[in-house]
């Protein structure tokens, strides 16, 4: 993204609590109202500007860009979920070690189940993109 700002415009799918690493959640938030690289990183914390730096720096292909974009982006998506899963688990794990009720735990499970949907959805995704690839 910060090598190619053309795709800009295609960040809507993109979510900042996609990343784990807090100033990559800060520079992505700053870009998204940045119109350059400068004005980038006048928006961030100086302390994150060797590690905007690192990033620009990478070599990374050209090629296929837009699509090497969208794979990045379901691939982000994919982990995120995943890590609510196991968040989930764990509380769900906590309160039944605790003495939960059946109903409690019920309710927990029943809030959880759209992130397992979503999850589903980026498998779909993945193997539609590419039917030979494999999890």
């Amino acid at each position: 993204l910060l090598q190619h700002p053309e795709l800009k415009s295609r960040n809507q799918n993109l979510l900042a609590e996609y990343f784990e690493n807090s100033a990559n959640r800060e520079i992505l938030l700053a870009w998204q109202q940045a119109d350059d690289l400068q004005s980038l990183k006048d928006r961030l914390d100086n302390a994150i500007w060797e590690h905007l730096d690192a990033l620009t720096s990478r070599r990374i292909l050209d090629s296929r860009i837009e699509e090497r974009y969208n794979k990045s982006v379901l691939r982000l998506r994919e982990e995120f979920l995943k890590s609510l899963e196991r968040k989930k688990g764990a509380v769900l794990t906590r309160e039944a070690e605790m003495g939960g009720t059946a109903a409690e735990l019920a309710k927990l499970e029943e809030q959880g189940t759209e992130t397992s949907i979503q999850l589903g959805e980026v498998f779909t995704e993945k193997a539609r993109r590419d039917p030979d690839q494999r999890r």
